[in-house]
């Protein structure tokens, strides 16, 4: 019985694992095709300038080092370009079900990393907490589930099912 929850539920986790990868990668359509201006310094949409808003919320650690990029301008913005491809990057890869695992690993730090630097209930808007729990707690549980249906990595499970040998050690990846 146990056994027929477990491969019932894998069927439908494509559905959550193509929407949380949308999730991440329609922020970098978002701020890269739809409105560039978030990612240009010099306009009043720019994306860095929200990150001011965190700093009276953000979690102490995490307050330091916003408070250090903020004051860094040139790498504030490289800051955003990187996790900006990061989100596509990752996001493509959940959507596709390639490397679901690592994929659901960065996927949560990023979700959990505007959780701390927006407060978790900051004073912008609850969309952080929103994005921290939900996202970060589904991206999280592709770290343990991976992806068997509907993905690359079932192709990959298929001719590899032993995982990738890098150097000593054997890697699954699904």
């Amino acid at each position: 019985m146990g056994q027929v929850v477990i491969e019932t539920t894998q069927k439908y986790l494509p559905i959550l694992r193509v929407t949380l990868g949308w999730m991440f990668f329609s922020a970098f359509v978002r701020r890269t095709i739809n409105v560039p201006a978030k990612l240009n310094p010099h306009s009043s949409a720019y994306v860095g300038g929200k990150l001011i808003t965190f700093l009276p919320h953000a979690w102490g650690p995490v307050k330091g080092v916003l408070l250090w990029v903020l004051q860094n301008p040139p790498l504030l913005y490289a800051f955003l370009i990187m996790f900006t491809a990061l989100e596509a990057i990752f996001g493509l890869f959940m959507m596709l079900g390639f490397l679901t695992r690592p994929s659901g690993l960065i996927l949560a730090g990023l979700a959990w990393g505007i959780g701390f630097g927006g407060g978790w209930l900051g004073s912008t808007c609850v969309d952080e907490w929103q994005i921290a729990s939900v996202e970060g707690a589904a991206a999280f549980m592709f770290v343990f589930t991976g992806s068997r249906w509907l993905s690359i990595d079932q192709l990959l499970y298929k001719k590899y099912n032993k995982g990738i040998k890098i150097w000593k050690f054997n890697i699954p990846l699904w």
